[in-house]
């Protein structure tokens, strides 16, 4: 696959090659250009504007939220969190999680992105010192489980 995205670029550069120009400047512009396209078609989500979070809980790698649901049962998500579909799950310490998969930002310091969710769940200490959540020694598996299940939390 990368080799086919490769052979495009490097098609496209060729294609947009002005006379005079090296090969070499079409090619860093086109890779320029392509890589802008990328960046903005990944922050525009899909057509309606939204970024797809359901597509993103589904590319979280090895993710399952059946697992992340269970792993916040066993590290007691629940005792500070309302999580919907999570048994037990009714805290008031820690905001309610309903449409989680909506909010812009993980406990308003990073971008809510899969990248960022789970490093929040992974240790949240170091991304805002000052936090009530604590360290609950979640892996980064567990984080990603969990990531998955949160990311399927839409509406509240």
């Amino acid at each position: 696959m990368l080799a086919l995205i490769v052979l495009s670029v490097i098609a496209m550069s060729w294609a947009a090659m002005r006379p005079g120009d090296g090969m070499w400047r079409a090619l860093a512009d086109t890779v320029d250009q392509t890589a802008a396209d990328l960046a903005q078609w990944y922050r525009d989500g899909p057509g309606d504007g939204h970024p797809d979070w359901d597509g993103a809980a589904i590319r979280i790698y090895g993710a399952n939220a059946d697992r992340g649901a269970r792993a916040m049962i066993a590290h007691g998500c629940g005792a500070c969190h309302t999580i919907p579909g999570v048994t037990g799950a009714r805290g008031s310490v820690g905001p309610h999680l309903g449409g989680f998969a909506d909010r812009a930002y993980v406990a308003g310091v990073l971008p809510n992105t899969p990248d960022g969710l789970v490093r929040w769940l992974v240790n949240p200490v170091v991304h805002a010192p000052r936090t009530a959540m604590p360290d609950l020694g979640v892996t980064e598996a567990q984080a990603r489980d969990m990531a998955a299940y949160l990311y399927t939390l839409r509406g509240r």
